[in-house]
């Protein structure tokens, strides 16, 4: 064998039992790419969903706050309630909906880096590469409907308005995929739209 060939075998064995290296700068670059930047969606309920005119849940609150807001439609219809004994009443209700039926939620914000806690070091499993990554992270650009009435109260929105303070915590894990370092879940959204 040709020496120079010799090299190249030697240099691939090894190469491809090297543990990838991945520094903090990095991590937080990833992630800066891949996670931070998204936009974040908010479903208060599963729609369509009917509720009577005069429940004052704060599942109903917040759908009338919504609908307030033109985020979601509803339309009025009237329903019979057994109350026993042979009597009944008509009910009034709500039927509310998304504007499209595709809609996934309602956009309440963009996810921003505050702080990279921890890294781990590169774990191979079944011959892909990972990184835990625990980070802090903040909510920016929220609305201006999510400070009013009803919505205002809802847990989510309450806390991500101070976020900025008190960042949320999560851990992220990294996947090396085509000697290129990236988000596990934004992996397999790029893959499945590609």
């Amino acid at each position: 064998m040709k020496p120079l060939l010799q090299l190249f075998f030697l240099f691939f064995s090894i190469s491809s039992w090297a543990v990838p290296f991945i520094s903090p700068e990095v991590v937080q670059e990833v992630l800066n790419r891949d996670y931070a930047g998204q936009s974040l969606y908010w479903k208060p309920s599963q729609l369509p969903l009917t509720v009577e005119l005069e429940d004052r849940s704060a599942v109903a609150n917040q759908l009338a706050g919504l609908f307030d807001q033109g985020l979601i439609q509803r339309e009025r219809s009237f329903a019979s309630k057994d109350l026993g004994k042979g009597r009944k009443k008509i009910v009034l209700q709500w039927r509310y909906h998304w504007p499209d039926p595709e809609q996934e939620g309602i956009i309440y914000g963009v996810r921003r880096l505050h702080s990279l806690l921890a890294s781990s070091e590169p774990i191979q499993q079944d011959g892909v590469w990972y990184v835990e990554a625990r980070v802090r992270w903040w909510v920016d650009r929220m609305p201006s409907w999510t400070g009013k009435g009803a919505l205002k109260k809802a847990r989510l929105m309450r806390r991500s308005r101070e976020s900025k303070e008190k960042p949320f915590e999560t851990t992220k894990i990294l996947v090396l995929k085509d000697n290129r370092w990236r988000d596990r879940k934004s992996t397999r959204l790029n893959s499945s739209h590609n």
